[in-house]
């Protein structure tokens, strides 16, 4: 049977579909007429959008392809959700926010060979929600005795509960630099053997964050991790206080290192300094370990008095010698509002500062604490509860103004705290610019599309010549200022040996020097400029993609040269320009695959070397091609990303599972399908390049690995923000 296979892929939802073909007929046609193939998609949720490949055939050449009808669960519905590409047979699915959920069939008319077909719901498609409407964990609480952290193997697991877009991942909320738990891909909670810092007895509310193809939800309330253990430390803000002759007193709140349930706080013994009697008449809060001395107590002037602790939770008892001391002085100083200030404070935005109160300050025995901060310095401010002085603890972030910092100062005697403003103002930093590119000499968009160059190899193609080649910063608002520059390479291949004579000017001018044994190649280098030195220096980086051509170069010109695609949705590179007959144009991955991580994780290892067998099995590209294998990885294989089947021309018969290719079945566009780049939970953002063969001549075998040194070197950046 007479048999043509067209591209069937997906532009968006590839990894969420189980593909299945299925043939249907209209009951007025000959069997073996037309055959009509569509993959069936089973996962797509609110805000998803979707575009089918071409659809498969066997038998006469079908045309003006139109939706008949379509159904949800079976009853007929009027929907503009749905579209079809009226020559290619593609069915669209966009504006999918309001869809409601459901099993929706699609009715496909076409005419083929002078008649009409009706392939009655060829095309089925399932709506289900972005996320799942629960979760359930095996335990409330994940138990972890302390003496345990380093040995350790309890766990939770979270079970979503009722159907979803398929789970990407999950993720536990937790404080930055507080990333005591971790969770797997398959939603088993225990403690993170990355973490290096100390773990606080305590408990640990621990919301769930599951993230599917059309969204995320946190789950809260549902999971508690708990640190046990008996009390192990306790702490007063000062070890010693002081109290006024024959005036009550209250002491600071201590806290406590270990389990926080059940806590019991106890004086085991006061011991008087030499010359001083022993008290009963010190006490302390069972439940908040307070010390107190009701007024009236008539201790005696200039006695001090150490105190040993007992204290108690639901794991054990512990006693703590000396832990707090008490003195009675014949006066304390009350705060005199008027002499407690701050003077304003400027600091350049993404610095430090510190802010002492100012002298002449009347008071004794003060606490000092923050009041309610402005939003945008939330988090970023301490204040020193002895002394006053108030810090920021990372470089302050606010956009340039002026802020009110409400301090508070108290002592016994204060009936209610003292407060007092600190004026910060928060400058633009003087050296702040953000503009900063090489354009393109592709008469390209500059804004979207900058940073290529494509030059023409000067000379022949051997060891002994090279192409030198200059490129001036396009675009800035360095304003004048004094600027340093910095080249570092990324890919050096296009330059190999010859790098050392490429060089950065004072004026950020690029001087380049290729190895034109290595034309057609792709150089990718980052230029770093920086305004300003120290703390207040503003750097900003921009990536150059450059190579040299020759003729062989310009029969596939992509242009942009450099494919640039959000992993997360996916989609088509710009149409090439083929100088040749395309009717007998092939051209598909061939080696040489070399991946760089620009701002990914740092698990997204680059590798400096072509993907091969002997490749390190935890570099990224590596492991991508372990999404596509399974178990067994072949490096050295073109089948991840080729259009075509391994061993002839027909097209690959998984094209669905594909990392990506170069889609030889409509007009060789480069083709990325979304959600497929990613590992450990996090998109790639780096540049993926590798070797395409092409013929001009329909011969399969000339694109063989072997077969060939006609190819074009491919580049793919991925950008999580583009």
């Amino acid at each position: 049977m007479k048999s043509l296979f067209r591209n069937v892929c997906f532009a968006a939802l590839t990894v969420l579909c189980a593909v299945t073909l299925a043939a249907c007929e209209d009951d007025d046609t000959k069997s073996g007429d037309l055959q009509l193939f569509y993959p069936t998609v089973v996962d797509i949720g609110p805000s998803m959008n979707f575009v089918s490949g071409t659809p498969t055939y066997y038998g006469p050449a079908p045309s003006d392809f139109s939706i008949a009808g379509v159904t949800l669960d079976d009853e007929s519905v009027v929907t503009e959700c749905f579209s079809i590409g009226a020559d290619t047979g593609m069915v669209s699915i966009s504006n999918t926010d309001d869809l409601d959920p459901g099993t929706y069939k699609l009715t496909i008319a076409c005419r083929a060979g002078g008649g009409l077909y009706r392939f009655k719901d060829i095309f089925v498609v399932r709506m289900v929600p972005a996320t799942p409407e629960a979760i359930e964990v095996s335990e409330p609480t994940l138990v972890i005795p302390y003496a345990e952290l380093e040995t350790s193997e309890a766990s939770v697991t979270v079970t979503p509960v009722g159907e979803s877009v398929s789970i990407l991942g999950y993720a536990l909320v937790q404080a930055e630099g507080e990333e005591y738990f971790a969770i797997s891909s398959g939603g088993v909670v225990t403690l993170n053997a990355n973490f290096s810092g100390e773990i606080m007895p305590g408990d640990y509310p621990l919301p769930i964050r599951i993230t599917t193809y059309a969204g995320a939800t946190v789950y809260e309330n549902l999971l508690t991790a708990r640190i046990t253990s008996e009390p192990l430390e306790i702490r007063y803000p000062s070890a010693s206080g002081r109290m006024e002759y024959n005036m009550a007193f209250q002491g600071p709140t201590p806290t406590l290192k270990g389990s926080p349930d059940e806590v019991v706080w106890a004086i085991k013994q006061v011991t008087p300094a030499e010359g001083f009697e022993t008290t009963d008449k010190i006490r302390i809060d069972p439940a908040t370990g307070v010390i107190s001395v009701d007024a009236g107590n008539e201790l005696p002037l200039d006695a001090s008095y150490t105190l040993d602790l007992t204290v108690t939770n639901s794991f054990g008892s512990a006693d703590f010698e000396g832990a707090y001391t008490l003195t009675v002085i014949e006066y304390i100083a009350p705060i005199e509002p008027e002499t407690f200030s701050y003077a304003p404070v400027e600091v350049v935005e993404g610095t430090n500062f510190t802010a002492p109160k100012a002298d002449g300050f009347v008071g004794d025995e003060v606490s000092f604490s923050l009041g309610d901060v402005p939003a945008a310095l939330a988090g970023q401010l301490t204040v020193d509860e002895a002394t006053g002085e108030v810090s920021s603890l990372r470089g302050i972030t606010a956009d340039p103004g002026v802020y009110q910092i409400p301090v508070r100062a108290s002592n016994m005697k204060s009936e209610t705290p003292v407060e007092v403003m600190l004026a910060l103002t928060v400058t633009e930093n003087p050296n702040m610019f953000t503009t900063f590119s090489y354009g393109n000499n592709l008469g390209l968009d500059w804004t979207t599309n900058a940073d290529q160059h494509v030059f023409d190899m000067v000379g022949a193609s051997n060891n002994s010549t090279n192409t030198d080649v200059t490129i001036p910063v396009a675009h800035e608002d360095f304003e004048g200022r004094e600027v340093s520059f910095r080249l570092n390479y990324i890919h050096n291949n296009a330059f190999r040996t010859a790098a050392s004579a490429s060089y950065v000017e004072e004026d950020g001018t690029l001087h380049l020097r290729f190895r034109n044994d290595r034309v057609g190649q792709i150089g990718v280098i980052r230029v770093d400029a920086t305004i300003g030195t120290g703390e207040t220096a503003i750097t900003r980086s921009t990536y150059v993609f450059v190579k040299i051509q020759s003729d062989i170069d310009k029969v596939v010109v992509y242009n942009p040269m450099v494919f640039r695609v959000n992993p997360r949705t996916g989609g088509y590179s710009e149409a090439p320009t083929i100088n040749a007959d395309k009717s007998n144009f092939m051209i598909s991955l061939k080696r040489n695959v070399f991946y760089y991580n620009l701002n990914g994780p740092a698990s997204h290892i680059s590798n400096s070397t072509a993907l091969s067998g002997s490749s390190p099995t935890n570099c990224f590209i590596y492991r991508m091609w372990g999404t596509y294998f399974g178990s067994t990885v072949n490096a050295g294989s073109r089948e991840p990303m080729s259009y075509y089947s391994t061993t002839s021309a027909d097209v690959a018969p998984n094209l669905t599972a594909k990392l990506g290719y170069i889609d030889c079945g409509t007009d060789f566009r480069m083709y990325i399908p979304a959600n497929k780049w990613m590992l450990d939970g996090a998109y790639a953002n780096g540049v993926l390049l590798f070797q395409a063969p092409y013929t001009t001549t329909g011969t399969f075998s000339e694109l063989d690995a072997s077969g060939t040194k006609t190819f074009i070197y491919v580049a793919v950046w991925f950008d999580e923000n583009f």
